[in-house]
């Protein structure tokens, strides 16, 4: 069956499953993507259900038979989130099932509520090769459309895994986390080459206590004399790449 014969004229129904960054109009288990390059990786990993573009991206999309293509013109499109957001193209996909924790790279997240921060780190994840995300309690969900949007959708990559004890799931993965306050090294001197987890808090109150103490030991990223820190989403770019540093082979 040709994809084409699925395309028809949007409803105010898609209209309003797609209107939201902040609120979940879409059905529970979906998420929506935006852009080119997100809805692009969606058709590659998950299953789409429906598009929401202007009619030129039906030429541009490798969009698979059986998929609801749901077309309108870009001033209708420009009303709901904004153009620089979506590009005139949106997608609903499921998301996929957890997987089993594996691999020796993790980063786990301890009451992350914001999502553009928990996106940008999961881009860093899947820029950096991490084996899979662990996400604790409080922790804002991979899968708001502002974190996908941030992360690229990073978490069809990385595999994330929900855990509802942090402590419990870190403490045999030792594990360091990237803290302020107290007792701590600068965080090029551990030894990550085998199995490691790097632990990232909020950015008001950092990793807990009781996570803490789950840790091998307590990290931090030295700064410039009258500054003691930065975003948590740039800090775990800078740890994630000493981690990948020590992990590769040197060039020969």
């Amino acid at each position: 069956m040709d994809a084409r014969a699925l395309i028809q004229p949007a409803t105010e129904e898609d209209f309003e499953v797609f209107s939201s960054l902040r609120g979940r109009r879409h059905p529970e288990g979906t998420f929506i993507g935006d852009g080119d390059k997100v809805v692009r990786r969606m058709l590659k990993t998950t299953r789409v259900e429906r598009i929401l573009c202007t009619p030129d991206w039906v030429q541009k999309l490798p969009i698979p038979d059986g998929i609801d293509v749901r077309v309108a013109p870009l001033s209708r499109l420009i009303s709901i989130v904004g153009f620089r957001l979506h590009q005139g193209l949106m997608a609903l996909g499921t998301i996929p099932p957890e997987k089993p924790l594996s691999g020796s790279f993790h980063l786990a997240l301890d009451g992350l509520a914001n999502a553009e921060n928990v996106g940008a780190i999961l881009r860093s994840c899947a820029a950096f090769g991490v084996d899979g995300v662990i996400l604790g309690p409080g922790t804002a969900s991979p899968w708001l459309r502002r974190a996908v949007r941030v992360s690229l959708g990073a978490p069809l990559i990385v595999p994330v895994h929900t855990s509802p004890d942090l402590a419990a799931t870190v403490r045999g993965l030792n594990a360091y986390a990237a803290h302020i306050h107290g007792d701590r090294r600068d965080y090029r001197s551990p030894n990550y080459s085998k199995n490691v987890c790097l632990v990232l808090g909020s950015e008001p109150t950092g990793v807990t206590d009781e996570v803490l103490r789950a840790c091998k030991g307590v990290i931090y990223i030295p700064m410039a004399t009258e500054w003691d820190c930065l975003n948590v989403a740039a800090s775990a770019a800078v740890l994630l790449s000493e981690v990948r540093r020590q992990r590769t082979p040197p060039a020969t």
